[in-house]
Protein backbone atom coordinates (compact mmCIF):
# COMPACT_ATOMS: atom_id res chain seq x y z
CA UNK A 1 0.00 0.00 0.00
CA UNK A 2 1.60 3.05 -0.69
CA UNK A 3 2.13 6.23 1.36
CA UNK A 4 -0.50 7.80 -0.39
CA UNK A 5 -3.43 5.03 -0.77
CA UNK A 6 -2.79 5.29 3.54
CA UNK A 7 -3.03 9.43 3.78
CA UNK A 8 -6.07 10.01 1.56
CA UNK A 9 -8.87 8.77 3.56
CA UNK A 10 -7.09 9.95 7.06
CA UNK A 11 -7.13 13.42 4.76
CA UNK A 12 -11.01 13.32 4.01
CA UNK A 13 -11.81 12.39 7.41
CA UNK A 14 -9.65 15.18 8.84
CA UNK A 15 -11.31 17.63 6.59
CA UNK A 16 -14.50 16.21 6.83
CA UNK A 17 -14.15 18.05 10.34
CA UNK A 18 -12.56 20.93 9.16
CA UNK A 19 -15.53 23.90 9.88
CA UNK A 20 -13.78 26.11 8.20
CA UNK A 21 -12.98 24.60 5.09
CA UNK A 22 -16.56 22.89 5.42
CA UNK A 23 -18.10 26.12 5.25
CA UNK A 24 -16.14 27.20 2.22
CA UNK A 25 -17.45 24.58 -0.04
CA UNK A 26 -21.20 24.31 1.15
CA UNK A 27 -21.65 27.90 0.70
CA UNK A 28 -19.89 27.43 -3.06
CA UNK A 29 -16.84 30.06 -2.19
CA UNK A 30 -15.09 28.64 -4.43
CA UNK A 31 -17.41 29.13 -7.16
CA UNK A 32 -19.70 26.79 -9.16
CA UNK A 33 -17.36 23.83 -8.65
CA UNK A 34 -16.23 24.10 -5.09
CA UNK A 35 -17.23 20.17 -4.86
CA UNK A 36 -15.03 19.34 -7.38
CA UNK A 37 -11.86 21.83 -5.72
CA UNK A 38 -12.76 20.10 -2.54
CA UNK A 39 -12.07 16.69 -3.78
CA UNK A 40 -8.98 17.71 -5.76
CA UNK A 41 -7.60 19.68 -2.55
CA UNK A 42 -7.76 16.30 -0.90
CA UNK A 43 -5.85 14.67 -3.47
CA UNK A 44 -3.10 17.71 -3.99
CA UNK A 45 -2.59 17.70 -0.48
CA UNK A 46 -1.61 14.26 -0.20
CA UNK A 47 0.29 15.23 -2.75
CA UNK A 48 1.77 17.66 -1.37
CA UNK A 49 2.29 16.18 2.28
CA UNK A 50 4.36 13.41 0.08
CA UNK A 51 6.57 15.52 -1.40
CA UNK A 52 7.12 17.75 1.02
CA UNK A 53 7.42 16.11 4.75
CA UNK A 54 10.52 14.59 5.42
CA UNK A 55 12.09 13.16 8.98
CA UNK A 56 14.87 15.11 8.85
CA UNK A 57 12.61 18.27 8.98
CA UNK A 58 11.84 19.99 12.40
CA UNK A 59 8.11 19.81 14.08
CA UNK A 60 8.06 23.61 13.61
CA UNK A 61 9.28 23.67 9.97
CA UNK A 62 6.55 20.80 8.73
CA UNK A 63 4.25 22.41 10.64
CA UNK A 64 4.56 25.79 8.97
CA UNK A 65 4.72 24.40 5.69
CA UNK A 66 1.74 22.18 6.48
CA UNK A 67 -0.25 25.55 7.94
CA UNK A 68 0.96 27.96 4.58
CA UNK A 69 -0.04 25.28 1.95
CA UNK A 70 -3.82 25.06 3.76
CA UNK A 71 -4.14 28.67 4.33
CA UNK A 72 -3.09 29.25 0.53
CA UNK A 73 -5.37 27.32 -1.20
CA UNK A 74 -8.48 28.14 1.04
CA UNK A 75 -7.17 31.42 -0.12
CA UNK A 76 -6.79 30.84 -3.32
CA UNK A 77 -9.09 28.13 -4.30
CA UNK A 78 -12.13 29.19 -1.93
CA UNK A 79 -11.36 32.78 -1.41
CA UNK A 80 -11.25 32.24 2.24
CA UNK A 81 -8.75 33.65 4.76
CA UNK A 82 -8.92 32.07 8.04
CA UNK A 83 -8.61 34.00 11.10
CA UNK A 84 -9.30 30.95 13.58
CA UNK A 85 -6.38 29.58 13.69
CA UNK A 86 -7.91 26.35 12.52
CA UNK A 87 -4.70 25.39 9.66
CA UNK A 88 -2.01 26.04 12.42
CA UNK A 89 -3.89 23.03 14.70
CA UNK A 90 -4.89 20.73 11.90
CA UNK A 91 -0.80 21.21 10.84
CA UNK A 92 0.31 19.60 14.26
CA UNK A 93 -2.29 16.83 13.60
CA UNK A 94 -1.02 16.19 10.27
CA UNK A 95 2.74 16.27 11.19
CA UNK A 96 1.47 13.68 14.73
CA UNK A 97 -0.21 11.64 12.42
CA UNK A 98 2.71 11.09 9.22
CA UNK A 99 5.04 10.77 12.45
CA UNK A 100 2.90 7.48 13.80
CA UNK A 101 2.81 6.17 10.21
CA UNK A 102 6.28 6.88 9.67
CA UNK A 103 6.86 4.59 12.80
CA UNK A 104 4.32 2.01 11.72
CA UNK A 105 1.73 3.35 13.86
CA UNK A 106 -0.80 3.03 11.33
CA UNK A 107 -3.37 1.22 13.76
CA UNK A 108 -3.10 3.97 16.28
CA UNK A 109 -3.76 7.01 13.56
CA UNK A 110 -6.88 4.77 12.31
CA UNK A 111 -8.21 3.99 15.93
CA UNK A 112 -8.25 7.71 16.84
CA UNK A 113 -9.95 8.95 13.50
CA UNK A 114 -12.14 5.94 14.46
CA UNK A 115 -12.43 7.53 17.81
CA UNK A 116 -13.40 11.02 16.75
CA UNK A 117 -16.15 9.66 14.02
CA UNK A 118 -17.67 8.07 16.83
CA UNK A 119 -17.61 11.09 18.99
CA UNK A 120 -17.49 14.03 16.90
CA UNK A 121 -19.69 12.91 13.08
CA UNK A 122 -18.46 14.53 10.16
CA UNK A 123 -19.69 17.74 9.21
CA UNK A 124 -20.34 16.80 5.55
CA UNK A 125 -21.91 19.86 4.04
CA UNK A 126 -24.79 20.30 6.78
CA UNK A 127 -24.21 23.61 8.43
CA UNK A 128 -28.03 24.49 9.03
CA UNK A 129 -29.52 28.16 10.08
CA UNK A 130 -30.09 28.63 13.20
CA UNK A 131 -33.82 28.93 12.99
CA UNK A 132 -34.77 28.21 16.20
CA UNK A 133 -33.17 31.06 17.65
CA UNK A 134 -34.14 33.45 15.20
CA UNK A 135 -38.04 34.87 16.46
CA UNK A 136 -36.49 35.60 19.93
CA UNK A 137 -33.08 37.75 18.75
CA UNK A 138 -34.64 39.66 16.09
CA UNK A 139 -34.50 42.60 17.95
CA UNK A 140 -31.66 42.30 20.56
CA UNK A 141 -29.07 41.74 18.14
CA UNK A 142 -25.55 44.15 17.62
CA UNK A 143 -26.14 43.34 14.40
CA UNK A 144 -29.67 43.93 12.45
CA UNK A 145 -28.25 43.30 8.97
CA UNK A 146 -29.76 39.83 9.42
CA UNK A 147 -28.23 37.06 7.57
CA UNK A 148 -24.54 38.10 8.88
CA UNK A 149 -25.00 36.30 12.61
CA UNK A 150 -28.05 33.67 10.95
CA UNK A 151 -25.29 30.97 10.07
CA UNK A 152 -23.48 30.10 12.92
CA UNK A 153 -21.56 26.81 13.65
CA UNK A 154 -23.67 24.38 15.36
CA UNK A 155 -22.80 23.01 18.96
CA UNK A 156 -22.74 19.25 17.07
CA UNK A 157 -18.99 18.94 17.84
CA UNK A 158 -16.79 18.67 21.25
CA UNK A 159 -14.54 20.37 20.05
CA UNK A 160 -13.12 22.36 22.72
CA UNK A 161 -12.77 25.63 20.04
CA UNK A 162 -15.60 26.81 18.85
CA UNK A 163 -16.35 28.90 15.60
CA UNK A 164 -18.31 31.45 14.17
CA UNK A 165 -18.97 32.68 10.77
CA UNK A 166 -19.54 36.11 9.23
CA UNK A 167 -20.61 37.04 6.33
CA UNK A 168 -20.83 40.94 5.10
CA UNK A 169 -22.05 42.70 2.58
CA UNK A 170 -19.70 41.83 -0.28
CA UNK A 171 -20.25 38.20 0.60
CA UNK A 172 -16.75 37.97 2.20
CA UNK A 173 -17.11 35.47 5.22
CA UNK A 174 -14.45 35.39 8.39
CA UNK A 175 -14.72 32.43 10.71
CA UNK A 176 -13.81 33.57 14.22
CA UNK A 177 -12.65 31.61 17.09
CA UNK A 178 -15.32 31.98 20.03
CA UNK A 179 -13.42 32.13 23.44
CA UNK A 180 -15.29 30.08 26.33
CA UNK A 181 -18.86 30.11 26.38
CA UNK A 182 -19.08 33.87 25.01
CA UNK A 183 -20.26 34.57 21.13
Amino acid sequence: MSLFSILVPIIRSVFSRWTALQLAVSHSMGGPESEAKYEAFIEAFGQHLIRNIRPSLSVSSMEQDIQEYLDEILDEEFNTVLDDGSSTELSQVFVRYIQLIQQGKLADVQQELQLQHSITPAMQMSVRNKTEDDGSSSSSDDNDDGDDDDMKEEQSTNEPKSQAMDVDEDGWTTVHRRSGGKK
